[in-house]
């Protein structure tokens, strides 16, 4: 892949909505009595809300309004649209599911060529998407990309005014939540000398159920915080990570002009910053170079980082040129450090000059071009984990996925801590958790690389956040990320349920409740796995299948809408997309040995069959007549064909995925 280059922020944006709430009138809302001086605590004085007009859909829009006014980029030339918000509330007391937000605003700006998906991983959820664009770029896979997040989450300060009983309570870290919406544009650069010059995430597992978000049993959402151990694993091993990566890049130890924290509260930066101090024995962090961004925005999750670092261009106190450390602490525990260098964007922002240069752009641009990966080193799958269909296996979450996690690692050469990633694929799941990332759960659940007291080997972990399309996405992630070198091996897991099955047994989405597993590593022969992706949306049938989590009442619905006419799309998308992958791989339809459908039905397989025209006994099915595998219907579907001898060395797979958006993809597998 040659020389690796720098990642640049090209461009920003960030959109705060008007309505300003004090913490005085926060907390003289509550239905119990609080007393306890948050304001002094936190150091919050105020901070914005939306609910009324806006919403965390609208926030992440006009951020990127913002951004693409001062980028010399247009949509088109986008290549890579990755959304990183926690809460996708978008209407009042809904909740989206599908499609995913980063396809809706895909649609909404004409981002025609840009992969896109959501992920989910808490508060560190914009810089982990800096970092999968950060691999995608080392391997030339896209050249621009957007990340963005719009974070409406004072609807969880609503719900812990009506629920929290006295200062001890979980969810007082609700009150000090605050909205906003934060966008940038990345770009890779030769010199060396700017950009992110270094970026480490890692995942603690263990820590994971000290945070979670979740649909509260009073109605609502509610996040429920252990403060005091959170706080604890966070400042400890943000600080070890902030000084390990300042002097490996020689930084260190007070080489750089500004820390940026993830902004909590004021005893959380103080304590950060007395920990690093007392590690380094040297008062080398202060007031005039530790950004305190909290007095009129409160913890705005995963947006903060870039909401503080563009207020302080604009008050002039980030100038062009200045080196910036950003510790990244989220619920997981995911901790990390970002380490960048400043062209002359903050004198542009400052100076508007941007918006004049840039209202036109020029450069032909193809549009709506199918996305597929750069040749790279192929990535095995090296072994698969799946449960019985034909057993009840109850209704946890993180119980099904941690037994075909077990499953899968029993048949693997690998021990679990070579695990270097680990991405959650499925989106329905128990209670509704959305904070932190299903998968750091996971990792605690495994003991993967969990503590900080595992300091041989790392390991992140994050959710994508994008349907039935997610696991082959994760696929080509891993893909991607491996070759880049983030990681060695990659476990891709999905677990679903029937979120309306107790209650509402007449609205199911018509999936299969069960979990699965797959690990990919490197192959050790060069025409072995992975070879090709290629992924197509088909906006204009977006509604055609839509999934809202619905919390007017108490207990959680769902409201499911699948056109009548769904299948019927996926089969007229698939035939073009399966020719254009051929055609890119250079061989024929007739050389396919077997196809891996979308596990929807029987019925659904053999339509497939006679679109593509292949003979139906290639098309591997275990489905029968449903329910539907979804967002596991590829492990199944290769592990079922490896169990029974059907593929043999040599082998040819094309496998197949839809989604709501709606979404077609594409991958080729060497057996």
């Amino acid at each position: 892949m040659g020389k690796k280059e720098n990642i640049l922020i090209e461009s920003i944006g960030t959109y705060l909505p008007p309505k300003s709430i004090s913490t005085q009138e926060v907390l003289q809302a509550c239905k119990n009595q609080i007393r306890f001086p948050l304001e002094k605590i936190s150091g919050i004085k105020t901070r914005r809300m939306a609910g009324e007009e806006e919403f965390s859909i609208d926030l992440a829009r006009k951020a990127i309004s913002e951004c693409l006014k001062d980028s010399k980029y247009s949509p088109e030339e986008i290549d890579l649209l990755i959304c990183c918000n926690i809460s996708r509330v978008d209407k009042p007391d809904l909740q989206s599911f599908e499609p995913c937000t980063a396809v809706k605003l895909k649609k909404e700006f004409a981002f025609l060529n840009a992969l896109a998906f959501d992920i989910t991983n808490a508060c560190a959820g914009m810089f982990t998407g800096v970092y999968i664009a950060k691999a995608l770029m080392e391997t030339k896979a896209v050249k621009k990309a957007m990340i963005v997040s719009g974070e409406y989450i004072t609807h969880l300060t609503l719900t812990a005014q009506r629920e929290a009983e006295n200062y001890m309570d979980s969810r007082l870290a609700c009150l000090t939540l605050g909205d906003a919406g934060a966008a940038v544009v990345l770009e890779s650069t030769s010199n060396d000398q700017i950009g992110f010059v270094a970026l480490d995430l890692q995942t603690f597992g263990r820590y994971s159920p000290y945070c979670i978000a979740k649909t509260s049993d009073q109605g609502g959402w509610i996040m429920l915080t252990d403060s005091v151990n959170l706080t604890d694993a966070g400042i400890k091993s943000g600080a070890e990570s902030a000084l390990d990566v300042l002097k490996r890049e020689g930084w260190y130890p007070d080489k750089f002009d500004h820390l940026i924290l993830h902004q909590t509260s004021k005893m959380t930066l103080n304590s950060a910053r007395k920990e690093i101090n007392d590690l380094l024995d040297e008062p080398i962090l202060h007031d005039e170079n530790t950004i305190n961004n909290l007095e009129e925005r409160g913890n705005t999750a995963s947006t903060s980082h870039f909401v503080a670092l563009f207020d302080h261009i604009q008050n002039n106190r980030i100038k062009s040129g200045d080196k910036v450390v950003f510790g990244i602490s989220a619920s997981g525990l995911t901790t990390g450090t970002a380490l960048y260098v400043f062209d002359d964007l903050p004198d542009r922002i400052r100076e508007k000059e941007s918006a004049k240069k840039h209202l036109i752009n020029t450069s032909p641009v193809q549009k709506n071009i199918p996305h597929h990966s750069s040749q790279l080193p192929w990535i095995r799958v090296e072994s698969i984990g799946t449960l019985p269909l034909d057993r009840q296996s109850g209704r946890d979450s993180l119980e099904l996925l941690r037994k075909a996690a077990e499953n899968c690692l029993n048949q693997s050469s690998h021990p679990v801590n070579d695990i270097g990633l680990l991405i959650h694929t499925g989106i329905y799941r128990s209670d509704n958790v959305l904070e932190p990332a299903f998968a750091a759960l996971l990792a605690g659940e495994l003991n993967l690389n969990a503590s900080l007291a595992d300091k041989d080997k790392k390991s992140l972990a994050f959710d994508i956040f994008n349907g039935s399309m997610g696991f082959l996405q994760a696929c080509f992630i891993a893909q991607q990320m491996i070759s880049a070198g983030t990681s060695d091996t990659a476990m891709i897991v999905a677990t679903e349920l029937e979120n309306n099955a107790k209650f509402f047994p007449k609205n199911l989405i018509g999936i299969c409740e069960t979990a699965s597993a797959i690990l990919l590593d490197k192959s050790p022969q060069k025409d072995k796995g992975f070879s090709r992706f290629l992924f197509k949306y088909l906006l204009e049938d977006i509604a055609a299948y839509t999934v809202n989590c619905s919390t007017k009442e108490v207990i959680p619905f769902f409201q499911i809408e699948k056109g009548s006419e769904l299948e019927e799309k996926y089969l007229q998308a698939i035939q073009p997309l399966v020719d254009e992958i051929l055609k890119q791989e250079g061989i024929m339809l007739q050389e396919i040995d077997w196809v891996f459908p979308p596990q929807i039905s029987s019925g659904f397989i053999k339509s497939l069959s006679g679109r593509i025209g292949l003979n139906d006994e290639k098309f591997i099915d275990i489905v029968g007549e449903g329910p539907d595998l979804f967002s596991s219907s590829i492990p199944f579907g290769m592990k079922y064909a490896l169990e029974n001898g059907l593929v043999k060395s040599g082998d040819i797979g094309l496998i197949i995925a839809v989604g709501s958006g709606l979404q077609i993809g594409c991958a080729i597998y060497h057996f």
